[in-house]
């Protein structure tokens, strides 16, 4: 199956999910739960066929981005998912960047790096270069090394926003989209795998950016930990992230959070471990979710985890 340029395929899967689910995985969710939380997500579609975070704002790009792939990999008909594309194509500025929404075009631009991983998926390969051309280019501000500190500054990795310090959640998507496009081995992605490395908290996980304060490691977080993970599948001698993976395996029951959960049960699928647990508890917590607590860009993302596709893993 092939993608015409700038348009879909049908069946609707693309042919980078295809062969790539884990075949041995026994769904422990209904087609029709499957299909009742799809539909719940899809309910949230605005006339200019984005999504917003909550009912009642705006198109957002992460929330309408994520939601694609969800219904991708849930088994969408094709055409489900034209008008979320062609809402981030339209999004996308013509240095390939992606902002958060249209009044903010130039603003949030590390969702560049989701927009990439989209446009990958569907094939959209002109929009994914751009998009992988703006990543490229953007750096975080670096500083001398400082012996009081224990995470290296000299280590570039992407901002939040351009002209700041490196975190660790751009870094990680960035470096799935460069992982994704065949760029693993890029000298931007080999710096990002150290700037994540390094910013590992000795005894696990990671927080948002520093891995320690004042001497005092910080605390992790189940989201920014599933999410490190999954971006540095792949890159170089697993041992180094064994801690964190530990971590989230046996404690998965813990995680209360629609996002941890979901990076829980990625992360953990990715590196062929048992997210039993975690899987069971997100079905409960999606299902239960109430109006208020709706927000579309987690519960999509809870959708890929529960498909199995191994979206953001090489």
């Amino acid at each position: 199956m092939h993608f015409l340029r700038g348009g879909f395929a049908a069946p609707f899967f693309c042919p980078h999910f295809l062969n790539l689910g884990y075949n041995d995985d026994i769904m422990e969710h209904s087609a029709s739960e499957t299909a009742a939380l799809v539909e719940r997500l899809r309910s949230f579609s605005l006339l200019d066929g984005g999504l917003p975070y909550y009912r009642g704002n705006a198109s957002s790009a992460e929330p309408t981005l994520l939601a694609a792939l969800a219904l991708s990999v849930s088994g969408a008909p094709a055409e489900r998912a034209k008008p979320l594309l062609a809402w981030a194509q339209k999004l996308q500025n013509p240095d390939g960047s992606v902002g958060v929404d249209p009044g903010h075009r130039d603003q949030g631009v590390w969702l560049t790096a989701l927009g990439a991983i989209v446009l990958h998926h569907f094939g959209l390969a002109e929009n994914a270069k751009r998009a992988l051309d703006f990543l490229l280019s953007l750096r975080s501000v670096t500083a001398p090394k400082d012996p009081r500190l224990r995470q290296d500054d000299t280590l570039t990795g992407w901002p939040w926003v351009p002209g700041t310090f490196g975190w660790v959640e751009p870094t990680a998507w960035s470096l799935i989209a460069l992982s994704l496009s065949g760029l693993s081995g890029h000298p931007r992605a080999e710096e990002g795998v150290r700037f994540l490395v390094d910013r590992q908290i000795p005894s696990g996980g990671w927080n948002y950016g520093n891995p320690a304060l004042d001497g005092k490691e910080l605390l992790f977080f189940w989201d920014t930990t599933g999410l490190a993970l999954v971006a540095l599948h792949g890159h170089g001698d697993p041992t180094r992230v064994g801690a964190s993976l530990e971590l989230i395996e046996k404690n998965q029951g813990k995680i209360e959070s629609l996002s941890g959960l979901s990076w829980a049960v990625l992360c953990l699928k990715g590196y062929g471990r048992d997210a039993g647990r975690a899987r069971v508890k997100l079905l409960n917590v999606m299902g239960s979710l109430r109006e208020e607590e709706f927000h579309a860009g987690n519960f999509a993302l809870g959708l890929i985890a529960l498909s199995g596709k191994k979206v953001f893993i090489p």
